[in-house]
């Protein structure tokens, strides 16, 4: 257990920047016989010798005095620098933000997001990963995160609060190949005698096989997959059709094929983008500066 305090080595470290007990008392006005006991304590507590008292020459630190001096001075600098954090952050000025995100969103917004905010409020951390849309579910609600860039899927009744961010209207994504690839807007049901290719992700299987029902088709499914990636790889070798809502800017996919992304005609509920956090929960001031960041980017 520590036994020294730290306005015993502030008043020591007074003597010796005044040049003696009298002066210290003055820059501190503190009285003498508490500076002195002070210091006594501080020597009795480690058995060692601080200064050599001079009558006429004040107070001289002894090579014990001196290498305590540096422990000293450190000490006290971390405190007030921990005195200044600790202000911060009930000022909300300083912390720790955790996030989730969609992982066919991070590419799209996350990185870039976090890089503008820290430029504005560079005392705030932040700590993401992606992940998905069911696990974001579970992080929020057990208070391992305390926000979400995500995907309203599926979330009603989920003891989640939310705003959100933009709509996205899902488009059509064919090969380069295709029949239709020259179309600007196709009908769904132009595509029903194809096989589709299925982002096959929690929620996200429900939600694109509902645009496929609502639309009265049925198309087999000859291939399935977690990451966007793969779905466009699949469908640059001519595998399917298949649907999505992030844009990459390039056509080309990671085998070196292509696809074409094809607006839909039919009525399709745009699909919200939306931060989310734990209902009952208000955010703090630093999660509230955050969000209001995030909606201006949108």
């Amino acid at each position: 257990m520590v036994k020294y305090t730290l306005k015993q080595c502030s008043y020591f470290l007074s003597v010796v920047d005044e040049g003696g007990i009298a002066q210290a008392s003055r820059a501190l006005n503190i009285s003498q016989p508490a500076i002195a006991q002070a210091l006594d304590k501080l020597e009795d507590l480690y058995g060692f010798q601080l200064f050599i008292r001079h009558h006429a020459r004040g107070m001289e630190l002894t090579s014990q005095g001196r290498s305590f001096l540096t422990l000293a001075r450190n000490l006290v600098q971390e405190a007030n620098r921990m005195e200044r954090d600790a202000l911060s952050i009930a000022a909300h000025k300083k912390g720790k933000i955790r996030m989730a995100c969609f992982h066919t969103i991070a590419p799209f917004y996350l990185s870039d997001l976090i890089t503008s905010y820290m430029k504005q409020a560079s005392n705030i951390e932040i700590e993401a990963r992606e992940t998905f849309q069911d696990e974001i579910v579970s992080h929020l609600l057990k208070g391992e995160v305390d926000l979400a860039l995500t995907y309203d899927m599926g979330l009603a009744g989920s003891d989640l609060d939310w705003i959100v961010l933009t709509r996205l209207k899902p488009y059509i994504l064919l090969p380069r190949e295709h029949p239709y690839s020259t179309q600007k807007s196709l009908s769904l049901a132009n595509l029903s005698g194809d096989n589709f290719i299925l982002f096959d992700g929690p929620y996200s299987r429900d939600y694109f096989k509902g645009i496929l029902s609502h639309a009265d088709i049925n198309p087999q499914i000859s291939f399935r997959s977690t990451t966007m990636e793969s779905v466009r790889c699949a469908v640059a070798s001519g595998l399917g059709f298949s649907l999505s809502a992030m844009r990459p800017q390039t056509r080309e996919t990671y085998n070196g094929g292509e696809v074409v992304a094809i607006e839909i005609e039919d009525d399709v509920p745009a699909l919200p983008l939306i931060l989310a956090w734990r209902a009952g929960y208000p955010p703090s001031p630093m999660l509230q500066d955050f969000i209001d960041f995030t909606k201006s980017r949108f």
